[in-house]
C-alpha cells in the first residue's frame, strides 16, 4: 500500500516538472534567433581559467602595436575578474573564428591588413585546435592575442586611423565619436545587448557602408586593369563623329558589345549622351550632354586616385559620433556637406529634405564642426564684420559717402536693440582700419538683406550660420563657393516650417509673415537641432550610384599626408 502510494506521488510529481517547465521550452524554441544572440547567462562558469594581471601586462607590454591598447586590455579584464574572454569551456567559442577571418580582409575596409597581424591568431588557433588535452598557457596566450588584436582593429575600424583634433591641417571640428570598445567586444562575446552591430564586426554608418560597397568593385575593377583612357579631341556632342566616340563607349558603356569596324560606333549617340550626362551629374559637372575639358578631366581620373578618394571618406566617417544613427533613438539633425554644396535633413535615419547651398569661397572657406541649432532670427539685421567693412565698404564710402542709405544700411554705436544711428562724417574713412573702427555698419531688415529673410543660429566661434539670401541665381551654379563663410540654404521657408514643428502656432504661414516683416524676431526652438558642417568629396546615394567632387578646400589632401 504504502509503494502504491509513493508511486502515485512519484506520478503527480513528475506531471507537475513537466506541465511547469512547458511553457518555458516552448518559448525558448520559439525565441527568434535576432534575440537569443543578446542573451547571456547568469550561472557562474567556475571551469574557466583566469588571467594574472601581470602576466596580461608583460604580454601586452612586449608589442608595440598592443601596448597602445595596454590600459583597455586590462579594464576589459578587470570587469571579468581575469576570467578568460574567448572560451566555452576548452573550446573557442566561434567568435573568435570569425574575428580572424574579419582582420584576413580588412582591405575591403581600405584598411592594411599586415597592421593587425601583430600575433599569427591563424597559427595559434590551429595549435589550440590539434591539442589532445587543455594546455592553460596557450588558453591564457590566444586569448590575450585576440582581445588585443581585436581593441588593435576596432580603434581604426571605429574612432579612424588619424586622430584629426590632433592634426590641424586637417580641419575637422566635429565632435568626437565616442565609443567604449571594452562594452564592444562584450556586446560580440554576448555578455551584454546593445542596439548597435558590434556583434557582426559592423560599422556604424550606413554611408560608411555604402562606400565599402563601392571600394570593392573599385578594387575588382583595379585587379582588371582599371579603366581605358579617353583622349581629349575637343568638344564633342550629339550626332558629331570622332575617334574618341569609341574610347567614350569603351569607358561608359562597358557592359555594350562594340565592333570597331561599324562606323555607328563612331557616332555620339543619344544613348551615349546620358551616359555623359549620367556621369557629369554623378561628379557635380554642368549637366549638358557635351564632352568638354571638364568632362576629359573627370573621366580620366586614374582608378587608383579614385579608391584613395574613396578610403579618405570612408575615414572621415569613422570619425562622425555613433549618435547620428537611429540605434540612439527618434532623432532629426541637419548635414551640411561642403563640396556638394548641399543641405540634408535627416530624421530618424531618413532624409526628409535636402536642398543647394552656397558655402564659402576658398579664402573665406567654410568651418567643418558641429553644433545645435537653439534658435531662428526672422527679418534679420545683417551686422556686417569689420573685415568686410574695411575690404568692400570703405572703398564705397571714399567715393560716395550715400552708398550706406542706397543699400538700406547704417552705421550704429553698436549691433543690438540699445544701438544708436552715427553718421558716417565721424569717421575718417581714409585712415580706418578693422582695428581702429569705432563704430559698427549694419543692413537692415528687407527683402534685398543680404542674409535673406531668415537666418539659423547655433552661436559658435566662427561667428558662422544659415541664413536665406536675395541671391537665388546663385543656386543655379555648378560650383556654389561665393560666400564669406555662411551657409546660404535654398529652401529657408521650409526648413524654418520643419525646425519650428514643436513650436505651438509655427505653420508655414506664420513662418512667411515673419520672415516678410520688417521687425527682427529670435524664436528659441522648443528642441535644439544637432547640425554637422562637413566634408565629404565621396559618397553613395540611395540609389546606389556613387558621387565623386573635386577637394574644395584642400582637405582631402591634407588628410592623405596623414593617412598614407
Amino acid at each position: 500500500m504504502k509503494d502504491t502510494y509513493m508511486h502515485s506521488t512519484l506520478q503527480r510529481l513528475t506531471l507537475y516538472l513537466v506541465l511547469l517547465f512547458l511553457p518555458i521550452l516552448a518559448t525558448a524554441q520559439m525565441l527568434p534567433q535576432s534575440s537569443a544572440r543578446h542573451l547571456t547567462s547568469d550561472t557562474p562558469d567556475t571551469n574557466i581559467p583566469r588571467l594574472d594581471s601581470s602576466f596580461v601586462n608583460e604580454y601586452i607590454s612586449n608589442e608595440e602595436e598592443f601596448r597602445h591598447h595596454l590600459q583597455l586590455v586590462e579594464q576589459f579584464y578587470q570587469d571579468r575578474d581575469y576570467k578568460l574572454a574567448w572560451f566555452k569551456g576548452d573550446k573557442l567559442v566561434p567568435q573568435a573564428e570569425k574575428l580572424i577571418q574579419v582582420l584576413v580582409k580588412t582591405h575591403r575596409e581600405g584598411l592594411d591588413p599586415s597592421d593587425y597581424q601583430v600575433k599569427d591568431l591563424q597559427a595559434m588557433y590551429r595549435e589550440l585546435q590539434d591539442m589532445r588535452s587543455p594546455d592553460t598557457r596557450k588558453q591564457q596566450e590566444i586569448d590575450l592575442a585576440l582581445t588585443a588584436s581585436y581593441f588593435n582593429y576596432a580603434a581604426d575600424f571605429y574612432t579612424g586611423t588619424v586622430n584629426p583634433h590632433k592634426h590641424s591641417a586637417i580641419k575637422w571640428g566635429i565632435e568626437k565619436n565616442k565609443i567604449k570598445l571594452h562594452k564592444a567586444l562584450q556586446t560580440i562575446l554576448q555578455e551584454r545587448e546593445s542596439t548597435y552591430p558590434y556583434y557582426e564586426f559592423e560599422a556604424l554608418h550606413e554611408g560608411y557602408q555604402k562606400l565599402r560597397e563601392v571600394l570593392v568593385q573599385y578594387q575588382q575593377i583595379q585587379e582588371q586593369g582599371g579603366w581605358p583612357k579617353v583622349e581629349e579631341q575637343g568638344l564633342v556632342q550629339l550626332q558629331d563623329t570622332a575617334e574618341v566616340v569609341l574610347s567614350l563607349r569603351k569607358r561608359l558603356l562597358p557592359d555594350q558589345q562594340i565592333r570597331t569596324q561599324d562606323s555607328a560606333a563612331y557616332v555620339y549617340d543619344e544613348q551615349l549622351k546620358e551616359a555623359v550626362e549620367a556621369f557629369q551629374k554623378r561628379h557635380g559637372l554642368l549637366v549638358d550632354g557635351v564632352v568638354g575639358p571638364q568632362t576629359y578631366q573627370a573621366l580620366n581620373v586614374g582608378i587608383e586616385e579614385r579608391i584613395d578618394q574613396l578610403v579618405l571618406n570612408m575615414e572621415r566617417w569613422r570619425w562622425l559620433p555613433k549618435r547620428l544613427e537611429p540605434e540612439e533613438g527618434p532623432q532629426r539633425y541637419v548635414m551640411v556637406n561642403i563640396p556638394a554644396f548641399k543641405v540634408y535633413v535627416m530624421e530618424d535615419g531618413e532624409e526628409v529634405m535636402r536642398m543647394r547651398a552656397v558655402v564659402g569661397k576658398t579664402m573665406h572657406s567654410t568651418p567643418v564642426f558641429s553644433h545645435e541649432i537653439q534658435y531662428l532670427v526672422f527679418a534679420p539685421y545683417w551686422n556686417v564684420p569689420n573685415s568686410i567693412v574695411e575690404a568692400d565698404i570703405k572703398p564705397k564710402l571714399l567715393r560716395n559717402r550715400n552708398w550706406l542709405e542706397t543699400q538700406n544700411m547704417e552705421m550704429v554705436t553698436s549691433f543690438g536693440s540699445n544701438a544708436r544711428r552715427v553718421p558716417v562724417s565721424r569717421v575718417d574713412w581714409a585712415n580706418m582700419t578693422r582695428h581702429n573702427f569705432e563704430y559698427r555698419i549694419r543692413q537692415r531688415p528687407g527683402p534685398n538683406n543680404s542674409l535673406g529673410r531668415v537666418k539659423f543660429m547655433f552661436p559658435n566661434e566662427y561667428s558662422v550660420y544659415l541664413h536665406d539670401t536675395p541671391a537665388n541665381h546663385l543656386f543655379d551654379e555648378t560650383d556654389r563657393d561665393f560666400s564669406h563663410g555662411c551657409v546660404r540654404v535654398e529652401k529657408p521657408t521650409e526648413l524654418a516650417t520643419y525646425l519650428l514643428q514643436h513650436n505651438p502656432g509655427w505653420d508655414k504661414s506664420r513662418v512667411r509673415s515673419a520672415m516678410n516683416g520688417r521687425e527682427e524676431i529670435n524664436v528659441n526652438l522648443k528642441q535644439n537641432v544637432p547640425v554637422y558642417l562637413v566634408y565629404f568629396t565621396a559618397w553613395v546615394e540611395e540609389d546606389g550610384t556613387v558621387h565623386f567632387r573635386d577637394d574644395l578646400y584642400n582637405h582631402d589632401k591634407a588628410l592623405a599626408q596623414q593617412l598614407f
